[in-house]
């Protein structure tokens, strides 16, 4: 396994990380134990759970596993805090109330005294942004969190999450957790270029995209019943949102790469963002250990620099003005 510097931090972390939302969901406790085991044995050594995920059940089997395999030294934890975790009116949000309850209950279904990595979930438009920011400033000198990330936060929202703590000498924003695959690439447009200028790193979620990447689903034929598209998991996942020209002509260079360099398509599509470099660590999620096993391999996978730049050409979207704007007069080279 391979271990990436978290932006400016001398943390390290593994290329590929494992994301517990379906723990309590579509895999119950005794499969997430097998899961967290072999991600475990494989190397990697983060694991990202959310307060709102299937009622706090991913937390509390992740802090079950740990407290079983006596592991808290070998791993970095992280949670997240913004979604609904119940029916009050201050049980959402990122007020320094919600922040403060949440991550308690948080600390407690983990079974652990500080969080290695504490997230926004979303961006609060209803919260001074530097209410929050003292909130989890006084969070990391309560020795409660040690980092601190974003996530789905649009770029003047973490640059000015940059600057305030920086002008207040609040505890920084360490990383950024975004949405980045094959089938999502405007982050290329102007957060991935940020955070890499400031330091920040940065956690790909959905990098299969819903398993759209996995190599199960074909041109011309239905949406296998048991995947997360054919069961309507998500709205962002279905036919609706995916099923496009564009994606179908990705998945076809997708499977050429994936035949030449004999590999499966979920670890070519892995591949590229990792070989390219452009965020710190893939969140992968499993179902099976079969896909488990599958995705780990991604780290070993080297694509050559023909099926890169196929896998770019066919995936790339032209940003909007103005960044195709200054792109085209300020290029380097």
């Amino acid at each position: 396994m391979e271990y990436r510097y978290l932006g400016r931090t001398g943390l390290r972390i593994s290329a590929v990380s494992l994301g517990a939302q379906t723990f309590g969901w579509s895999v119950q406790r005794d499969r997430a134990f097998a899961l967290l085991d072999q991600f475990l044995d494989a190397g990697g050594n983060y694991i990202d759970a959310a307060d709102s995920y299937n009622q706090g059940e991913s937390e509390r089997i992740v802090g079950e596993w740990i407290k079983a395999r006596q592991v808290r030294n070998r791993l970095l934890v992280g949670t997240k805090v913004f979604f609904p975790t119940g029916s009050g009116p201050n049980d959402a949000g990122l007020s320094r109330k919600h922040l403060q309850q949440s991550l308690e209950e948080s600390l407690r279904r983990l079974g652990t005294d500080v969080v290695d990595l504490y997230q926004l979930h979303c961006y609060d438009r209803m919260t001074p942004l530097d209410e929050t920011l003292r909130a989890l400033d006084d969070l990391v000198r309560a020795g409660k969190v040690r980092y601190l990330g974003a996530s789905n936060f649009a770029p003047s929202h973490l640059q000015k999450a940059i600057m305030l703590s920086a002008a207040r000498g609040l505890a920084p924003v360490a990383c950024l957790q975004l949405e980045y695959s094959l089938l999502v690439r405007s982050s290329e447009w102007e957060l991935l270029p940020q955070c890499l200028e400031e330091g920040v790193g940065t956690l790909a979620w959905s990098p299969l995209a819903g398993g759209w990447l996995s190599g199960k689903y074909k041109r011309g034929q239905p949406l296998p019943p048991d995947s997360r598209a054919g069961k309507g998991d998500r709205w962002d996942d279905a036919a609706e949102q995916r099923g496009g020209e564009r994606t179908y002509a990705i998945l076809d260079v997708l499977r050429r790469a994936a035949e030449e360099a004999d590999h499966t398509p979920a670890q070519v599509a892995l591949a590229w963002m990792l070989q390219r470099r452009r965020v710190t660590s893939a969140l992968i999620g499993a179902r099976t250990p079969e896909q488990l096993t599958d995705n780990l391999g991604a780290g070993e996978v080297r694509l050559a620099e023909h099926q890169l730049e196929a896998l770019d050409q066919v995936s790339r979207v032209e940003p909007p003005y103005p960044y195709a704007f200054i792109d085209r007069y300020t290029r380097k080279g």
